[in-house]
This record gives C-alpha cells, structure tokens and sequence, in this order.
C-alpha cells in the first residue's frame, strides 16, 4: 500500500493530494540538461531535486517511470561546437557523458529512460504534423510555427494572460508570426548545422517541442507529475502544455512542481554574473555528498542562498551524519526487549515531512534529533532498538540520498580536504591571541570590538564557532 502525499501544484498553486491516473503507479518526467558545457551547481539544484521526488515516490511504495530527458540538438550546442571546430552531435554527446559523471558524483539514482532529442526525431516531426492536422500550427517558408491564440487555456499554468503580455520591447517581433506570442515548432536548415528530413522541408525542432516528444515517448500523452526549475515555467513549460494539448486533445499533466533559484546574495547564480560554479570543481574540492546536503537541506520551493557559511555548515553536518552511520554498525545491544519510542518514532517522522511536499530540510531536523538521542544511550539500546536505528539510516539513505552508501569514503574526503586546508601557513598563537581578546570584548559587553575581531579573522579565511560552553573553536575556511 503507497503512502499518501501532498504536493504544491503550481498549475492549481495549491497543495493537494497527489492521486496518480493509475494508482500505485507514477509517470514523471524532469527536464534534463542541455549538453552544451558542464553542469554548475544551479543544474545541480534542480537534477538533485528530480532525484529527490524519485527517491521519495519510491520510498512511498509507487512504482515510478522517471524520465529525464538531455537536449542535445540546441542553439547553445551549435555555438559552442562552432567555437571549438566541432561536430555540434558530437560535441553534445561528449557532454552528456560529462553530465553522467556529475550526476553519479551526486549520488543520483539512474532514471527510468533517458532519451535525446536527436533520438527523438520521428516522434517530434510526428507531433508537430498532429499540431498543424488539428489547427494550431502553421508553415510559412518551411519553418513551423504554433498559433498561440487557438489554444484558449493559455497561460493556465504560468498565470499569465495573453493580452497582457508585451511584445517587441526588447526585440523586434518575427513579421512571419500570426501573433507575437507564436512559437517555433521546427526551423529550416542552416549550413553548418544539424538538420533532419521532414514533411516541410530539411531542419531541426525548436526547444520546446521536443520535451512535449519524449515525454509522450515513453510516459504516453498524460503526465502525472512534471517537474523542473521555476526558470521553466513560462515559456518552457507552457508551452509545452499548449503544444501537447493541441496535439494530443488531452490534459498533458496534473502536477506541476518547480524548484527556486539557487542565489549568490541577493542575485541569482548567473553566468552574466560570473558567479558559476561548475559541479565538478565544487565535487573535487568537497565531494558530491556535501553538494547534495547543501542543495536538499532546504525546501526545494525556498531560494536557496549561496555562501561560505552554508557550505560550512553543510561540511560539519555531513561530518556528523557520516560518523554516526559509521560508528553505529559497531553498535552493540544489551539483549532482547522492545524498541525505544523516541528511536521508533523518527521513521515515521521523517516520512511525515517527507509527505508534506517533499520536505528534505524537516526530514533532515527529525534525523538529527535521533542522532543525538541515539548516541546518548548507545550503550543502553535493546536488540530491537539497533535494528530500528539501521532502518532509520537505510530510510533516509534510500528517500533522500543524504546518507552514503559508503560512509568511509565521505569521511575519507572530507578528512582529505582538512589536511588541504591545514597546509595554509597561519599564525595560530596570533588567532589565539585574538579570540582572547574577542572572549574579553564580549564579557564586557563590547559588541562592537567582538565583531570587528570576527571580521578581521573572517577576512583571513578563519571560520569561527561559538560553542555552547563559552570557548570559540576555529578553523581555516575550505
């Protein structure tokens, strides 16, 4: 039997009881990466949350078909090829081998079907004919394009109205469009690129079409739960909709869920910024699993700020988690008796949260609480008792990702990364010296010196902690 579960729909923006078409069974489609360059941690937000909502559906009872597709014909792809003197396929396929890397490196569970666009491309010109059949698409010089304005429901998912929207501010509106919302469904052929046969001529689809192909493809023409990053929803996901309904002459899918930004300050991580951080640089320095702790001990709804302190923070938590799942597998019980209520109850918390939207950061806060209990009665604990303290971190292992299978080996990177940071040359008496004095500033209520100490050591690159018996520990910032 499957465990209820809400979820915020963004089509109905509410929070309802998801009740798939078939019940017990889950059709799920993620928009995947365009395989152009490597993944930043922005795609990691979103690929970390896809696998996420697998994990838990899974974990719930459901019997899931994940597709998470990768864009590899793309205009982005095309430039960058041209840059480098590339094939612009094979260009793309070798950055989808970069993607499964990064993915596996974040401790991903393999998707059900992972299909290309360029595999794609029967299925794409087949949709785009029923478009055209059913009024809603129209060729002008071999290019396709979809007539917005005949699809009333337009905007249901973005909550934009068509009237409303501006057109041609920023850039000069196509004259070949019967109206400026009108969007390209395939485009001719241009020399140097990628193209296919199709009824209209040699070209390749436009961007949005070709998730509306693959998740027919392999989910049918009704989706039951759709999610991507909140960057999507209008055009991407919209018209997708628009698009699928005209062709299919049926809903497209029931749930929609997005997840916010991943933001340095107060701006959102942007390459116009140049605030990118590729997942593999982050990954060689601080391994995947801190990665995926940073990116899911936040609700996946909530913007997700970007700092020093967070990473920190997630560094001394994964810390914790690891050595607790280590060290309990030598965890021996006093014999047979009933299982500890406290220690009983965190399962059961956990998917609680859990089934509130796929709350990671509640399920992570009950987890800790266990995790302190449990090591403070680790010598008092029944044999039902340790068997229940396994279940917990196999549940959370298995619905969220937040435990590693192999705990060593997390331990062992971020043992590595401390001994990289310790070969900084620091003067320790001289940081002793000043934390001193920050102690005597702060008992004598001279807040204003106690902060100017903390930032002159932040700005070394010295992390401070105040501890709960009034000592400051300190250490060199990773």
């Amino acid at each position: 039997m499957v465990r209820e579960l809400k979820i915020h729909n963004n089509l109905t923006r509410k929070k309802e009881v998801f009740e798939p078409i078939e019940a017990g069974k889950v059709k799920f489609y993620s928009c995947g990466p365009t395989t152009y360059d490597f993944l930043h941690i922005g795609n990691a937000r979103a690929l970390v949350v896809g696998d996420l909502f697998n994990r838990v559906l899974k974990a719930f009872g459901f019997e899931v078909t994940f597709v998470r597709n990768y864009t590899d014909v793309d205009d982005k792809i095309i430039d960058r090829a041209k840059e480098l003197n590339r094939d612009p396929i094979e260009h793309a396929a070798l950055f989808v081998k970069e993607c499964e890397k990064d993915m596996n490196s974040l401790g991903m569970m393999p998707a059900t079907f992972t299909p290309k666009v360029s595999e794609t491309m029967p299925e794409i010109i087949q949709m785009i004919q029923d478009i055209i059949k059913n009024g809603s698409g129209y060729v002008v010089d071999g290019e396709v394009l979809f007539n917005v304005p005949t699809f009333s429901e337009y905007g249901k998912l973005s909550k934009k109205d068509l009237d409303s929207l501006q057109h041609g501010i920023r850039v000069e509106v196509d004259s070949k469009k019967k109206h400026p919302s009108d969007f390209v469904l395939w485009k001719p052929a241009k020399a140097g690129e990628p193209s296919w046969e199709s009824p209209w001529g040699k070209g390749r689809p436009g961007w949005h079409i070709e998730c509306s192909a693959m998740a027919k493809k392999f989910l049918g023409p009704t989706l039951d739960l759709h999610h991507g990053g909140v960057d999507l929803m209008f055009p991407h996901h919209e018209n997708e909709i628009a698009q699928s309904e005209a062709a299919n002459k049926c809903p497209f899918c029931h749930n929609w869920a997005h997840n916010e930004f991943l933001n340095f300050g107060s701006e959102k991580m942007s390459k116009s910024l140049g605030n990118v951080i590729k997942i593999r640089d982050f990954v060689e320095k601080f391994g995947g699993q801190v990665l995926r702790h940073v990116l899911l001990s936040v609700h996946y709804r909530a913007r997700l700020e970007w700092s020093d302190e967070v990473i920190q923070r997630a560094l001394d938590e994964v810390k914790r988690i690891h050595e607790f799942v280590d060290e309990s597998k030598d965890y021996k019980s006093i014999g047979p008796g009933p299982c500890d209520s406290e220690i009983e109850k965190c399962v059961e918390k956990m998917t609680d949260e859990l089934s509130n939207d796929f709350n990671s950061a509640g399920a992570l806060g009950h987890y800790f609480s266990f995790l302190r209990y449990v090591k403070s009665i680790k010598d008092q604990l029944s044999e039902a008792s340790l068997r229940q303290v396994h279940q917990t971190n196999k549940f959370l292992a298995d619905a969220t990702g937040l435990i590693n299978k192999e705990p060593k080996t997390v331990l062992e990177q971020l043992l590595k990364n401390d001994q990289d940071t310790s070969q900084i040359d620091i003067d320790a008496a001289w940081i002793e010296q000043l934390l001193e004095e920050r102690k005597v500033a702060k008992a004598s209520k001279n807040w204003g010196r106690a902060d100017e100490i903390r930032n002159e050591l932040t700005a070394k690159k010295i992390v401070l902690k105040d501890n709960p018996d009034g000592s400051t520990s300190w250490k060199i910032q990773s």
